[in-house]
């Protein structure tokens, strides 16, 4: 069995019944396994047709793809396990993570081969739901990040908490420092523009974070805020209350929407397709 084929079997189980393959019961694992050899025989497909298409994974691509799985499982204390049990080490997930992103390329190559959407019927619809288009209230904001991982050594939270203190105990004599501090001390890519997250919405940060920002009553520095990757500090610049969007903003977004959808059934068909 494959790298990937182990990664798909743990993920499959998780999504369809939120236990991995050994907790399953007799019954269950009856059906799962038929879901997952359709599911395998699905995957080397469209595996098949990367490598007709030329397309491979880059080092980046597949960094960038388990960057963000460690940022969706980092609250799942159970996950490590599941992958020691599964037999997945380091090696193992970043190859699973390149056949992820492969899936990824293909899917992405026959949305692109979608028809685009029909120019009249998205002005129609946007007449005819025009008090639906209210841009929420979104505030601008930084932050700065020291992640906490009990596994390094120079990441234990005691020294972790005692650095970002000393960070803040700076920002609260000059917040006009802020900049600089995110792009010394920041561990999250955004230190490279000063810790910038631009305007955001409520419910796109994590919980504790989104509660903070959208708390504050007045611009400024937030505490020190516990999230599951680390600390944060939040720099709260700016608001733009609710408002009703702009025709051409409206539009644009309704001719998005109309796209996505006409990709996802594009690529459905072209799945179907593949299916034995």
């Amino acid at each position: 069995m494959q790298q990937w084929q182990v990664y798909t079997r743990l993920t499959l189980s998780l999504s369809l019944y939120r236990n991995p393959p050994w907790l399953l019961s007799a019954e269950q694992s009856d059906e799962f396994e038929r879901q997952y050899h359709r599911q395998v025989s699905l995957e080397s497909r469209i595996e098949e047709q990367a490598a007709a298409w030329d397309m491979f994974a880059s080092e980046g691509e597949v960094q960038a793809a388990l960057d963000a799985l460690n940022l969706r499982v980092a609250a799942q204390e159970e996950w490590p396990a599941q992958l020691a049990r599964s037999g997945l080490d380091r090696n193992g997930l970043y190859r699973a993570m390149a056949h992820q992103v492969l899936l990824e390329k293909v899917l992405a190559q026959v949305a692109e081969q979608a028809p685009g959407p029909d120019e009249q019927r998205v002005v129609e619809w946007y007449k005819a739901h025009q008090g639906q288009f209210i841009r929420p209230e979104q505030r601008q904001c930084s932050h700065i990040l020291l992640t906490v991982d009990e596994d390094q050594p120079d990441c234990q939270p005691r020294e972790v908490r005692q650095r970002i203190d000393e960070i803040h105990a700076r920002l609260a004599e000059d917040f006009g420092q802020f900049p600089l501090l995110a792009q010394r001390h920041s561990q999250c890519p955004t230190a490279l523009d000063g810790g910038n997250l631009g305007w955001v919405s409520r419910g796109l940060l994590f919980e504790s974070l989104d509660k903070t920002l959208f708390g504050m009553s007045a611009p400024g520095i937030s505490g020190v805020v516990d999230s599951p990757i680390g600390l944060h500090i939040l720099h709260y610049r700016d608001i733009r209350p609710a408002s009703t969007l702009p025709p051409d903003e409206a539009i644009a977004s309704i001719r998005r929407q109309f796209r996505e959808k006409l990709q996802k059934q594009h690529q459905r068909v072209w799945l179907k397709g593949l299916r034995p």
